[in-house]
Formats: structure tokens, sequence, C-alpha cells
């Protein structure tokens, strides 16, 4: 299920892929207004009542208004000690209204076998889940991403298997979805998908390819800036800067910047020019429009370059984002940024404050980067790992977050669905 696959798209899919997929043209029902506010409710009551440090931090972003009345609401219910009933019944609410769509009925002549929800936690997928469901359709949730448990509320739908990607988070899944039904949901750890490519072995030809197609000079060590989405930390120009500031005075640094899809490419625009800087932005967004990011269909390749950056790179430098992982997979060693540039910010607004959401907190304790709170300690960071030579430990480190260390994710994934289909 997808808002972003076109026609154009779907024939880019299947000439990559060598598939046949088909298109069905049958428009998501639309989120209505008082569904959204029900929506919201709900995950007030889920980060509550579980605790959710995440929800905690995010909300203090919010006007001081909503913030009060989220509080005064949760401390009635609390009071009553009906929080974990409304919760529960709240979420039946919302699953039965969800599955009555006369907009989808078309979707009932195709007599599908399965449904498979890469994500589960948009609301127009679970109606398309709930509405088939009636209909005796059973269905798949895939989770995509590490922190989409703690981040972004409930799944309202109840779905006969879940995938996720080690067993932390399917402990999560279990902790918070065994309060919603008697029977035990089947939830399968099947490693990250996308992490294949890391442990397959490449050749010296790849390594020289990968140099020569980012810009790179011979001899030179390679410092991987990988940037976050702009409303997550504005500031991160600054600490790009910094780094520069160490590239320049190494004289044998080349520095790859790759530019996040919800980041503005033009503010490093300055930054391009400069001979030992190779700057990347996804080739199928306008870097002039980076609020396209939430409409934006991904090129095929874009995770082979991004494994190709992560190869050749002697360090990463990212800020609180999946990258820890990824650079840790591929044996590189990683600086975490957790200063927010010049002048610090309030804690709500610091990069610091994405190191402590839920799904970050038992990374964080394997302790496989190198976390800098100002310029200097950055600069003797990036020394050191510029020297760095044994990896191999980071690799095994993450083991309990990859799930897997060959390159099994995708066969072992496409075993687990062929099960549930049968």
């Amino acid at each position: 299920m997808s808002t972003m696959i076109r026609t154009a798209e779907l024939a880019e899919i299947n000439k990559h892929f060598n598939l046949q997929l088909k298109l069905i043209h049958v428009d998501f029902p639309r989120e209505s207004a008082w569904l959204c506010y029900l929506r919201k409710i709900e995950k007030a009551l889920f980060a509550y009542h579980f605790n959710i440090i995440t929800q905690t931090i995010k909300y203090q972003n919010e006007e001081k208004w909503k913030g009060l009345l989220i509080r005064k609401l949760l401390w009635i219910l609390s009071l009553l000690h009906i929080t974990k009933t409304a919760l529960c019944a709240l979420r039946r609410v919302i699953i039965t209204l969800t599955s009555l769509s006369i907009r989808l009925k078309p979707l009932l002549a195709y007599h599908f076998k399965g449904v498979i929800s890469s994500s589960p936690l948009d609301l127009r997928e679970n109606q398309v889940v709930n509405f088939l469901g009636r209909h005796h359709v059973k269905s798949l949730a895939m989770i995509i991403s590490w922190d989409n448990l703690t981040s972004k509320g409930l799944i309202n739908a109840d779905h006969n298997c879940t995938l996720v990607w080690n067993d932390f988070m399917k402990n999560e899944f279990l902790h918070f979805y065994s309060i919603f039904k008697l029977k035990r949901p089947k939830v399968v750890a099947t490693g990250i998908p996308r992490f294949d490519c890391y442990f397959q072995h490449r050749s010296e030809a790849y390594y020289e390819r990968a140099r020569r197609l980012f810009n790179v000079k011979s001899g030179k060590f390679i410092i991987l800036i990988a940037t976050s989405a702009n409303r997550h930390f504005p500031n991160q120009l600054e600490i790009i800067e910094d780094v520069l500031q160490f590239a320049r005075g190494e004289n044998n640094v080349h520095v790859i910047m790759r530019c996040h899809p919800g980041d503005d490419a033009n503010a490093y625009a300055h930054i391009a020019r400069e001979q030992f800087v190779t700057l990347w932005h996804p080739k199928n967004l306008p870097a002039t429009n980076h609020e396209l990011f939430y409409n934006w269909f991904p090129e095929l390749d874009f995770l082979h370059s991004l494994a190709q950056m992560l190869r050749i790179c002697d360090v990463c430098v990212q800020f609180a984002s999946t990258m820890k992982l990824d650079a840790a997979a591929c044996k590189k060693p990683v600086i975490s940024i957790a200063y927010d540039g010049k002048m610090p910010l309030p804690y709500h607004q610091s990069v610091q404050r994405l190191y402590d959401y839920a799904h970050q907190v038992p990374l964080n304790a394997l302790q496989i980067d190198k976390v800098v709170t100002n310029r200097q300690q950055l600069y003797n960071a990036l020394k050191t790992s510029l020297q760095d030579i044994g990896h191999q430990e980071k690799l095994a480190a993450i083991a309990p977050f990859t799930h897997f260390t060959e390159s099994e994710s995708v066969n072992f994934t496409a075993k687990i669905i062929a099960e549930w289909l049968d």
C-alpha cells in the first residue's frame, strides 16, 4: 500500500526488479478531523500508561495550553484508575470505525489472500486492513524502523503476524499490545532487510569505483556526515562547519555530506564549492523544496549509494539517527553529535533530547560511538577515529539490534511471509 507509487513509479520498479506488480486505483479514505483527535488522545493515553519517555519529551514542544490540557486529562483518568480501560476502549472504537468504508468496497473484487501493511502505524493502512479483515482477509504488519513502536502511537489494527527488527522490538510489542487481546500475538524478529547489503563481501574494485563516484582523491581519509531532518536539528550547519574546519587543517581529508531527504540542501550550497567536499542529495527530491519529503519516492539505488559511502568512509558523524547502527554494521567508527553549535538550545529543542528517546537508550548503553558535547571533543574524536583500525567488535556488539550479522534477513523475511500466506 502506498500513496507515492503511481503508474510511472510502478513501471520503474517492475523494470528494475523484474517484477509484474499491478496498480489498483483505489483511494485511501481520508482521516476525518474527529478521528484525528481520537488518535491524539489515544497516543497520549498510550504514552502515559506505559511511561514512554519519547512522548514525554515531544510534548514539551507543544503549545502550553495543549500540554496543560493533556496533563489534566491524564491526571483525571489516572485518579479514577481507568487509564488502561480507556485506552483499550478507545483503540477498539477506532478499529471498529475504520473497518467501515464504502470507498474500499472495490477491493473485495480481487479476493486477496492477504494484505501486507508496510506502514502499520499509518491510519490509512489500518483502514484497509480493518475493512478487509471484516471480510476474512488475513494481514501482516512490517515495523520498518526501530523507533516506530515508541514514537508514533498505536497500531490500530489487529494483525495475524507482525515482523520486527530484533528481540528488543519484539519484547516491546508484546509488552504494549498484550493488553488489548487475550490471544498472544505472533511477532517474529527478522533482522533488518536493508542491512543485508552491509554484510556482503565487496572487491577492491568496488571501493575504487565508489571513491571515483564521490570525487575522492587517492590517499584521502573520508569523513561521512549524515545530516538530520531540518525540523529535528535546525542548527546542524554549525556542527558541519566545525567538521569542515577540522578537515581544512588536516589537508588529507575529504568530506562526504549525505543530506537527509527532509534536509534543505540549499543551506549547504556554499560548502559544495569546496574541493574537498562532496554534497549528496536525493535525486528525486528537489533541493529547493525539502517539504516534498513526505511525498517523496526514493531512487531505487538509494540504499546502494548509502552502502557505498559507509564502506569507503573512515568515520561517520551522525545526529542521533539509525546511522549509528548502519555505520557499526559496516564496522566503521561513529561520532555522535550531542551539542547544539555555538549556543546551547533549550532541552526540548536540543539535539541532546534525541539521544534520550526510548529506542536510543539501549543502543547508547553499548557505547559503540564517541559522544561529543563540544567542538574540541569533536576534533579529538575525529583525530582518533581516523586512525582507528579495529572495528570488528562493533559489529559483534550491535548483533542484538541487527539480529543477523550475515546477509540473511531478506531471505528469512520472505520465508516468514510465505509461511504466513500458506
